[in-house]
């Protein structure tokens, strides 16, 4: 007769043919998981002689000893230190940082973009906010040329042939200002030439005299009072055919139309009250290139430009307007009149020829001007407004003349902006081709360390701070790794790093210190915390009030000290979340309710790791045994939306405790996700749920038990505060790093967990062979055995079978 917690024989076929059979807790699974003490205590039953009671209690505690001890995390292990010596004694002598420090892989896509002219090879930026995007490719293309186009001034003039239709030419660069100064300077000699023209004839009293004659010598007047400076321009600007055309029309007009400018009574041919030439002769400067531009980074600044003089324009507030530019409007006599003059560049203008950066949640808010974006960079034509923008205007609508768009344009968003923007918008892939990805931590190893620290001189180079040592240098990097949660890593995360660079320049500066030390550094840090924390400490005295009923001390069955993060806003803490499991027997087929799934509280995460505990615990012991019970699980006092499957280890935890009525540690927090096979995996947030439930402990009195169980995966990314580190080296708390769910319940129940007889069977002393005679109580008590008309006696060899079979238990 097969006992009931021994696996049934399989009638499987391995590959050569043979029968097999699994007995161990994972017979579903061809590679069972199972702790390294337990295979070690396996082993010794096949050879050990018959144990008494005593020395197989023995045995266990020495099983649970074990584990305990290899599970132990030493302190060492809990934080990795910069070490100050490998470090510049001062950031002033840091070397040099590299430009593309951090971010190799966004330089080739950069790199890329920039060196293809054709149309289309936009960029796209792609990293969490935060990590200095714009500064570092405002900076990059201030230290390396990248010019798009051949560098030009542009400008709208007045079309003599079509006023409605201004236009555009283009000028070698630095020489639109000039032009328009010496059309001002043509102006004033043409009207003073005139002026005295006029005050001679006065002086003749030349009243008599054919108007005809008088209008032909005001236009000989002007002819030859412009005719050099004509002739001057001419010579100047003979390379640009489109220019003298429009130069040559210009003088003839000022010429015929010299008496209108001598009387000044026409609108059209008097400068207004703040100008000094007509709009008609006058030229609208669109952009311009300087003589010597500055490529120097500066904070304050939104455009730049790189080595070669291409300008970089950060639009700020990409409105259709700002983006794209305007005309303006103005009332003349109850009349809307407008003119080339009145037209406004936008930032696609000014960034002609060079680069154009814009937030894309900026943008997204204005569906008008990403619209209006599209259309410039398919068709590479830069209009100042759309027509259905200008109909105001009436029958002064004006249809300026097109620019060439000859320019690179960088969004700047998260991945998840990109998707959107990938998914819903057709035309996208196919303007901005090149994605340059971010990343957002680096290595931590010795020359990134001293990359990053030239990366703190630059910042205190910009913000002019006080310089760092050696000591306030290891702080700030180890607080980088904490950022990234990984020890052998270094956060990117650059407004982070400002931040705390700022508030310790304002500690030493209060203090009268030459250089930011470590006391300043840590301080700032501390500061920052202690912001951020008044949440936290009201959940702290809730429970230390009793009013979370969270207990750090004693055993209990089916209940656990869950380890969660709660985030509101900007404050981000770790804090312990009571986890009750409750079983009823005899009822159901092994059914595990989900209170917070099922009240809708729980995310599709929570459910899935819930789906997964459900699945392993049914492959570990139907074989054994029918599963006749339904159990429920709840996060207690909780009322808000919970997601997310670290806390799967814990359900699974709280579960077999009250399977097996055995009673767990309170003492202990833990976190941790699971997969079917009993396998402990990672979780985010680590180093907050750790101090999270340190400080619940510490509200309520360390007792030298308590601790934390996490995954041992996570024991790299730990990076603890130097409290918990020194209670550690105390044994006032303890950390353990637990690779299966075997691992995690010896450590809470002490006691074993899955230790086996060499006949397969689960010892009755074990966890798991107590859930299956309760299993099997369970089930005697549903359907109780029928008793037998006359009793059967037991005959010698059935004694000694019994025996054997205890003994082997």
């Amino acid at each position: 007769m097969t006992p009931k917690n021994k696996a049934p024989k399989s009638a499987h076929k391995t590959s050569d043919g043979s029968n097999s059979s699994h007995t161990d807790s994972n017979s579903n699974f061809k590679e069972p998981y199972v702790n390294t003490n337990t295979k070690k205590l396996n082993t010794s039953n096949l050879t050990m002689k018959p144990l008494n009671k005593q020395q197989r209690a023995a045995l266990a505690s020495e099983t649970v000893t074990q584990i305990k001890h290899n599970c132990k995390v030493d302190a060492a292990k809990l934080k990795k230190h910069s070490d100050p010596s490998a470090l510049p004694a001062s950031t002033k002598l840091a070397a040099r940082l590299n430009c593309g420090f951090g971010q190799q892989r966004s330089v080739a896509a950069l790199n890329t973009a920039f060196d293809i002219t054709a149309g289309g090879y936009n960029v796209f930026a792609v990293g969490a906010n935060g990590l200095g995007k714009r500064t570092f490719i405002t900076q990059y293309l201030c230290n390396k040329s990248h010019k798009q186009a051949l560098l030009k001034d542009w400008i709208y003039c007045y079309n003599f042939s079509s006023p409605s239709s201004p236009l555009a030419i283009a000028l070698k660069p630095g020489t639109a200002t000039k032009l328009a100064s010496e059309l001002i300077h043509i102006w004033q000699q043409l009207t003073l030439a005139l002026r005295q023209l006029d005050s001679i004839q006065h002086d003749k009293h030349s009243q008599t005299k054919d108007r005809e004659d008088l209008a032909q010598q005001i236009n000989s007047t002007a002819e030859q009072t412009l005719a050099p400076y004509f002739l001057e321009l001419f010579e100047a600007y003979n390379s640009n055919p489109k220019l003298l055309g429009y130069l040559k029309l210009l003088q003839q007009d000022l010429i015929s139309n010299a008496q209108l400018v001598l009387q000044a009574t026409d609108l059209r041919f008097t400068p207004t009250h703040n100008q000094q030439i007509p709009d008609r002769y006058n030229i609208n400067i669109i952009s311009s290139v300087g003589s010597k531009p500055s490529s120097e980074y500066d904070l304050k600044q939104t455009q730049h430009h790189t080595p070669d003089g291409a300008p970089i324009i950060f639009e700020p507030n990409p409105s259709h307007s700002n983006l794209l530019g305007k005309i303006n409007q103005t009332l003349q006599a109850g009349c809307t009149l407008s003119n080339h003059m009145m037209i406004q560049p936008g930032a696609l203008h000014k960034a002609n020829g060079g680069f154009l950066i814009i937030e894309a949640s900026h943008i997204s808010e204005y569906p008008e001007a990403w619209h209006g974006l599209k259309l410039a960079l398919r068709t590479a034509k830069l209009s100042p407004v759309e027509v259905s923008h200008n109909t105001a205007l009436g029958d002064n609508l004006l249809t300026p003349e097109p620019i060439p768009l000859e320019n690179k344009v960088i969004l700047l968003g998260e991945s998840e902006l990109y998707d959107q923007y990938a998914e819903q918008d057709g035309e996208f892939l196919s303007l901005f081709k090149i994605r340059a990805d971010f990343h957002e931590e680096v290595v931590r190893s010795t020359d990134n360390e001293i990359e990053m620290v030239a990366k703190m001189a630059d910042i205190i180079a910009k913000y002019k701070l006080k310089h760092f040592d050696s000591s306030a240098q290891a702080t700030v990097l180890e607080f980088l790794s904490l950022l990234s949660e990984d020890q052998n890593k270094l956060s990117l995360h650059i407004d982070s790093l400002i931040q705390v660079m700022l508030e310790a320049d304002r500690l030493a500066t209060r203090d009268n210190a030459d250089l930011v030390s470590y006391l300043q550094a840590k301080q700032a840090l501390k500061d920052i915390s202690y912001r951020s924390s008044y949440l936290k400490e009201l959940y702290l005295q809730e429970i230390t009030d009793g009013q979370q009923l969270i207990s750090t001390s004693g055993s209990a069955i089916g209940q656990i000290n869950a380890l969660t993060i709660i985030d509101y806003a900007d404050s981000e803490f770790g804090m312990p979340a009571l986890l009750t499991a409750v079983v009823q027997h005899s009822i159901g087929s092994g059914d595990i309710l989900d209170i917070e799934r099922d009240v809708e509280l729980g995310g599709s995460l929570h459910a899935k790791g819930m789906l997964i505990m459900n699945s392993y615990l049914r492959a570990l012991f139907s074989p054994y045994h029918p599963l006749n019970f339904t159990a429920s699980l709840a996060f207690e006092q909780s009322y808000a939306h919970i997601d997310g499957d670290s806390a799967t280890l814990a359900e699974a935890c709280a579960l077999l405790s009250a399977l097996a009525e055995v009673p767990i540690s309170q003492a202990l927090g833990i976190t941790g996700s699971m997969n079917q096979l009993g396998r402990v995996q990672a979780v985010g947030g680590i180093n907050s749920k750790v101090s999270g439930f340190f400080d619940a402990c510490s509200h309520q009195g360390l007792t030298g038990n308590q601790g934390v169980i996490l995954p041992y995966a996570n024991i790299s990314q730990l990076m603890l505060r130097d409290d918990i580190i020194e209670a550690v080296n105390a044994n006032q708390f303890h950390i353990y790093g637990v690779k299966s769910l075997s691992e995690a319940l010896t450590i809470l129940a002490d006691m074993p967990v899955d230790t086996t007889n060499k006949k397969g069977r689960y010892h009755k002393a074990s966890l798991f062979g107590k859930i299956i005679k309760n299993l099997k109580k369970w089930e005697e008590q549903l359907n109780p055995p029928e008793e037998l008309d006359e009793p059967q006696p037991a005959d010698e060899p059935a004694s000694k079978e019994t025996k054997a079979s205890r003994r082997d238990e």
